[in-house]
């Protein structure tokens, strides 16, 4: 596990934060992840993939000591050495992620208590330009 950014929410990042990351997949890249934490439990609430040598994105959650069904979505617009934007945000049922601007996938929350998601990290293949964290105003 390469390490790449951690931050902790003490007062909870869901629902409501955006979470915006900057960067590009290293030359080598062949996944990196983006993981919304339950820092009591260490269960991971949402896990977001992208895998090159699949040319997949992946959605998960890891509850219970156990990994949940995948959700994919099977083309990956994403490209090694390619400056990229993701965002993720959470209202009452749903993780949403938008890469570049467009909306790629939802993931429908499989955990109760959406304020106990109080860390989030990135690890892997993916070299980090910014990190921000940003109040999303429901519609």
């Amino acid at each position: 596990m390469t390490l790449r950014f951690e931050a902790m929410c003490p007062e909870g990042l869901c629902p409501g934060w955006n979470v915006t990351l900057k960067g590009e997949p290293t030359s080598e890249a062949k996944r990196f992840e983006i993981n919304f934490v339950c820092d009591r439990s260490e269960e991971i609430a949402f896990h977001f993939t992208p895998r090159f040598t699949e040319s997949l994105l992946v959605c998960n959650s890891y509850l219970a000591n156990e990994w949940g069904e995948e959700e994919q979505v099977t083309s990956c617009p994403l490209e090694v050495e390619e400056p990229f934007q993701v965002d993720i945000y959470s209202d009452e049922e749903y993780f949403h992620v938008l890469l570049d601007g467009t909306a790629i996938c939802q993931f429908k929350h499989r955990m109760e208590e959406l304020n106990s998601i109080t860390k989030l990290q990135v690890l892997h293949d993916v070299n980090i330009c910014s990190v921000e964290f940003a109040k999303k105003a429901f519609l």
